[in-house]
Formats: C-alpha cells, structure tokens, sequence
C-alpha cells in the first residue's frame, strides 16, 4: 500500500515535530547536539508564517554560535534551543491578508542578531524576513541563498568594479562559493583565492587556489610576484587578514 503524502492541512494539525537541539555550548558540536522526536510545534503569532523546512543552511556563524563565542547571539530562553536559521521550505499557515499562501514554495532568513529554530521540521517567521523561492533553483539549494548569497551579492555588488584584481579569503566557504561566482560576472581581472578545493574554486571562476594547510597565503609567490589587489574580501579569517595583507603588501 502506498503511504499517503502529508499535505499543508495535515501538517497545520500537527501538536509535536523532530528537531535538533542543542544542549550547552562548546567546541566539540557532535557532543551537544542531539534528535528530539516530540518538540512542541512552534505557535504562529500574527504578523508570522509557519513553514513545513525541507532544507537549514548551517554556515560558519552557527557554529560561532554553538561554540559561544559571540554572547550577544546567546538562545534568549537558554538551553536546551534549536540552531540554524536560513531555512527553505512549504507555507503551512499565514495572515489571512497575507502575500502568502498555504503551499507556497518560500526562504526565510534568521531574525538578528541570533539564528534559531532552523533545525527542525516547522517554523515560525516574521513575514518580512520570508520570500517565494525562485523555480529555478531546487528548493533544498534554495536554503543557502538568504544569508551567503545575499552577503556576497551585497559585496561584489557595492566594491566590485571591472577589471578588479580580487582576492578571496575562504573561497569554498558558503559566501566564497557565490562571491567568486559573483565577482566574475562584475568583471573581476583576477581572482585568487584560499581553499582546500581547488577543482571547485576553478570551475566557480577563481584563476589561482592557494591551499592554506600547504602554505601561508601571505607568503605564496603565486600572489607576491604578481600586482597588489584591488580588494581583499576575507570572511573567513579575521582582523588579522588585514595586517597580514598590509604587511606583504598585498594590498
């Protein structure tokens, strides 16, 4: 017998789903987090959508957060919460005057300054941070666009100009993957990058890969020997990029 596909207005009735908590903060993320079968199904508020998630996009500032680096972004309610917060995924319930609709196809970004309650099978989002997602772009794919496309779109958007020499710090990392992309289609001259991947770096546009577990990028001839970079874009490293880039006069 086939089994039924659970359509919006069974999904609306739901009371308990399966999520992902997190128990404490730390460095070993394996430890801390773990499967919760019965996690009451979030109540939407008037203002919100309830979404069934098909895909969460974890980036590098979840784990910042898991590992309590950053205490602003702290969970409000404590421990145990639930991470992640870039979700893709089905409308399940809206305002009646909404612009959505039940089974509308949709992304939704994280309310700042924190990502939450991405890592389960429903939530709730204030309507202004969700849009329809694009037919173009597989639903699962689509959970990466609303904070690492949209941050690399932002930055080759507003100091990427023609004929650039650009240098990205991280380039396989969720922002590297679209800004270099990005940058390309700007008109970026050149472009270097560090990353462990380089096949993909090469087939995203990059002209040179620099494995930093081989060598320092500062330090590489393949960037020292040729002309300074117009821009630097680095979210990977940290401040310390920067003197680094000052000192070898990269820039």
């Amino acid at each position: 017998m086939q089994r039924r596909k659970m359509s919006v207005h069974d999904v609306s009735k739901k009371a308990t789903m399966k999520c992902i908590l997190a128990s404490a903060h730390g460095e070993d993320i394996d430890s801390l987090l773990s499967m919760c079968d019965n996690y009451p199904v979030p109540t939407r508020k008037k203002g919100q959508v309830l979404i069934k998630v098909s895909a969460c996009a974890l980036a590098p500032g979840d784990v910042r957060v898991l590992a309590g680096h950053i205490f602003i972004q702290d969970p409000p309610g404590g421990f145990p919460y639930i991470p992640g917060g870039d979700i893709s995924g089905q409308v399940v319930e809206a305002d009646s005057n909404s612009r959505f609709k039940p089974g509308d196809p949709v992304v939704a970004l994280f309310e700042l300054p924190r990502p939450l309650n991405g890592l389960a099978e429903f939530i709730a989002v204030e309507e202004s941070l969700v849009e329809l997602a694009s037919t173009n772009i597989p639903i699962v794919e689509s959970s990466t666009l609303t904070s690492s496309a949209l941050t690399a779109m932002m930055a080759a958007n507003k100091y990427c100009c023609k004929g650039n020499r650009v240098l990205v710090l991280g380039g396989s990392g969720g922002v590297g993957c679209f800004l270099i992309q990005l940058l390309k289609a700007r008109g970026a001259s050149f472009i270097a990058t560090t990353s462990t991947r380089r096949d993909l770096m090469l087939s995203l546009g990059a002209d040179v890969v620099i494995n930093y577990k081989d060598e320092n990028w500062f330090e590489s001839s393949e960037l020292r020997n040729n002309k300074q970079f117009d821009l630097i874009i680095e979210p990977a490293v940290g401040y310390d990029a920067w003197r680094k880039a000052r000192q070898f006069r990269l820039l």
